[in-house]
């Protein structure tokens, strides 16, 4: 990229203006959660240094909370190749939360309106300082450079049991994409 396009899109970026979707739709079939945010697009190359800037945020959307042990979060590539992906490619699955007492029988409760941000990086889980987002990391070791996320389009998935939902976006101006 030319040192002008990389300019530009930082000053875009720093002022917050990064565009709006060509297109996005989701479906919502994973009772009391959502996909709220796909962050498909690091700032400047992708290299393994940055992976951390492509994200997910599946929220609790409801009033109650939700057991998330689990839940599986996946790309369309993941998704479309559950039955030859021996190594796990674009794919997290919850077991534990930073910030929150596995059950005894296994259970993984996110309360009301806190967040899953699943980083496609490497890390330590955490929660943040208000306690209200749990960041987990896939440390993809698949994509390029584990960048998972398409920058022009993509699908996130959820999968938990037998429900799913999905966030698709076709979008190649910006960082991240919400709903």
């Amino acid at each position: 990229m030319r040192k002008s396009a990389v300019l530009f899109a930082a000053v875009i970026a720093a002022a917050g203006l990064t565009g709006a979707p060509a297109s996005a739709t989701a479906s919502a079939d994973v009772p009391g959660l959502a996909i709220t945010q796909v962050g498909y697009n690091a700032y400047g190359s992708d290299t393994v240094w940055n992976r951390n800037q492509e994200f997910v945020d599946v929220r609790n959307t409801g009033a109650d909370a939700v057991n998330v042990a689990g839940l599986v979060v996946a790309d369309q590539w993941a998704k479309s190749h559950v039955d030859d992906n021996d190594r796990n490619c674009n794919t997290l699955k919850v077991t534990s939360l930073a910030g929150i007492v596995t059950g005894a029988d296994g259970s993984v409760m996110l309360p009301a309106g806190h967040t899953v941000r699943v980083y496609s990086g490497r890390g330590v889980p955490a929660v943040s300082a208000g306690g209200s987002v749990h960041a987990l990391y896939m440390n993809s070791l698949c994509g390029y450079h584990g960048h998972i996320w398409g920058n022009g389009g993509d699908t996130a998935w959820i999968t938990k049991g037998s429900d799913s939902e999905s966030f698709a976006y076709d979008f190649d101006n910006g960082y991240t994409v919400k709903p």
